[in-house]
């Protein structure tokens, strides 16, 4: 096992999580494939000016949360999707839901599996010792990032298996892992609800889209439904608007023979890429005018900094501010692939004091 930190810190004291155990793989589409976490700490030190706890009681606050106050047992990462917001946070539920596109649809009937797993989430109060504040990232010592050296030695025991791709091809798809890196926190008060999702790696005018053709059965073909006409439709799987609306191309030969694909290894999985099959009917997802994908709403590092960001928590004097931080990978960003199993990354959240609350 291999030992990561996960760190958290605040400008005026440090809040680290620590001692991150993971396994060695993750998929797209295969269950069996997780990263594994089995401790954390969180501190705070310094000038002491906020205190947390896991515990809305004032007696039970403290600049340390340990393991045993924030894991009970041992808890796996796997793809997961912050689509369906609205499903919870119109409501103002307490905690987000994330939800799992990976199952393949059966009779047309697409899947909507919410993922009671598979992603740190921790539900933590913050309390002000002494005046009224916003707190938000300091996104100068945040870091979502690669680890090159254990990348590196997992990439060399890949091409003992793969060697048709080189060890440094096999490392770079191992860092790749970092951009589906997602953390979010929902600040659950009565007066002041909001859910900021963070994307490290966010492109400039590139959208991450949670809904697509997949090919969740990994046949290497896209995905296909046959319809009440008897017809083979490709399957249009997430968050979408008036699915009955899509425009499809007819099929290049419906009597055509199916042949298979090569099988190229588990590790070169990847559902997003894969074969439109000749006997089917095809997603023609320019000319679908009249339904809507869902598009993700999330902030970039440079969207948190800055004192008019977007990005706040307001912290009171005495009375606790109910967060909750959620890690995840997002299984609609087109990084979430097979092609990182095992990789291994360091993150460092960090938090500052930006303004006082007028």
């Amino acid at each position: 096992m291999n030992k990561r930190r996960i760190v958290l810190t605040a400008m005026i004291g440090a809040i680290a999580i620590s001692t991150l155990s993971v396994s060695l793989s993750l998929a797209w589409y295969a269950s069996s494939d997780k990263l594994k976490v089995n401790s954390f700490d969180i501190d705070l030190s310094g000038n002491v000016q906020l205190l947390m706890s896991t515990s809305k009681e004032l007696d039970t606050f403290k600049e340390k949360l340990t393991a045993e106050d924030l894991i009970e047992g041992e808890f796996l990462f796997s793809p997961v999707s912050s689509m369906y917001r609205s499903d919870w946070f119109d409501q103002k539920g307490d905690t987000p839901l994330f939800y799992d596109s990976s199952s393949p649809a059966l009779d047309g009937i697409i899947p909507k599996e919410e993922a009671p797993t598979g992603y740190f989430q921790k539900r933590i109060y913050l309390l002000s010792t002494a005046v009224d504040y916003y707190a938000s990232l300091d996104v100068s010592n945040c870091l979502f990032n690669y680890n090159e050296d254990a990348n590196l030695l997992r990439a060399q025991e890949l091409h003992k298996q793969y060697s048709d791709a080189s060890v440094e091809q096999i490392k770079d798809s191992l860092n790749s892992l970092r951009d589906c890196l997602r953390m979010s926190i929902l600040v659950n008060e009565e007066d002041y609800y909001k859910y900021y999702v963070i994307d490290p790696y966010k492109n400039e005018n590139e959208d991450v889209y949670f809904g697509g053709i997949l090919d969740n059965d990994g046949d290497g073909y896209y995905d296909v439904y046959t319809d009440g006409n008897g017809n083979k439709k490709e399957v249009i799987y997430g968050e979408v608007e008036n699915r009955n609306q899509a425009v499809y191309d007819a099929p290049v030969d419906p009597q055509g023979e199916v042949e298979p694909v090569d099988f190229k290894g588990h590790f070169f999985g990847n559902s997003f890429e894969a074969k439109n099959r000749i006997d089917s009917y095809t997603f023609n997802k320019n000319n679908s005018t009249d339904i809507k994908i869902a598009v993700e709403d999330s902030y970039t590092l440079n969207d948190a900094d800055g004192l008019d960001t977007e990005v706040v928590i307001p912290c009171y004097h005495n009375e606790p501010t109910e967060i909750v931080i959620s890690i995840y990978l997002e299984g609609w960003d087109k990084a979430c692939i097979n092609q990182t199993m095992g990789a291994c990354f360091d993150t460092n959240i960090s938090f500052k004091l930006l303004r006082r609350i007028l």
